[in-house]
């Protein structure tokens, strides 16, 4: 009797440690091991209105998923629809479901390149960035516009595009159209150092007549160039400066 007992314990122990495997296999089938086989890194972009859906489209669409069930599952036991986060999101390759669940859930997002080429015209600028932004290109050019947000920020409808310093910047894809402004005014200062403003005010120049001289040369030369860094905006106008000085100082001289 206490053979056959024993026999049946250790029957009934070995199918639940059978079950434990399979179990724990199944787990780390779905949420550990490799998913996701993109060739190379790629991006999902959650905007404000996408429901859990909606991202697991995008997800699947993008990411070259293999099984999903994983993220599904978790999705459900940490309430995934009520936990959605906006944001540029990365899928490298051979990532697990775990990882990339959790990026998302916490909002982990990836920065981003945001281009601000030479400034023509505002409403070229709105685009622009609303092109490469989630927020909306009339969201931005609402604030352009505004005489009164001019005022706020220390410029005229005419100086207005001197706040934006033609540069690449690491921004977040969400950011808001507050946080941008506030990111260009920042980069504005730092651009405009103790050292740059001596260079300008040594040629008779304000930082908004040096960006308007630059202007004014890109616009005659017809040759508009987008990828138009902060060093060479600066030393365009500059340039010109002395050299129009210079040519003045000449004619003085003949006369």
């Amino acid at each position: 009797m206490k053979k056959k007992t024993r026999n049946i314990l250790l029957s009934v122990l070995t199918g639940a440690l059978l079950l434990c495997a399979i179990a724990g296999g199944t787990v780390y089938y779905y949420l550990f091991a490799p998913q996701f086989h993109p060739s190379k890194t790629v991006y999902v972009y959650v905007d404000r209105d996408d429901t859990a859906d909606s991202i697991y489209n995008k997800i699947r669409q993008t990411g070259h998923v293999n099984k999903f069930t994983g993220f599904q599952w978790m999705a459900k036991y940490r309430k995934f629809d009520q936990n959605i986060h906006t944001g540029r999101y990365a899928i490298r390759p051979n990532e697990n479901v775990y990882h990339v669940f959790s990026r998302f859930f916490r909002g982990y997002q990836e920065p981003m390149n945001l281009t601000i080429g030479s400034v023509r015209t505002l409403d070229r600028l709105a685009r622009s960035i609303g092109k490469q932004l989630m927020i909306d290109s009339a969201e931005i050019a609402r604030q352009l516009f505004d005489s009164a947000f001019q005022a706020e920020m220390g410029y005229t409808p005419v100086t207005m595009p001197c706040l934006f310093i033609p540069e690449t910047y690491q921004v977040y894809w969400d950011m808001s159209v507050d946080d941008f402004f506030k990111r260009m005014q920042t980069e504005h200062k730092r651009f405009w150092n103790d050292e740059r403003l001596a260079q300008a005010t040594a040629i008779g120049m304000t930082p908004e007549e040096v960006c308007t001289l630059a202007s004014i040369v890109e616009e005659e030369t017809n040759k508009p160039n987008p990828n138009t860094g902060a060093e060479d905006f600066v030393g365009l106008a500059v340039s010109l400066a002395v050299v129009s000085v210079a040519a003045a100082g000449a004619l003085a001289l003949k006369k």
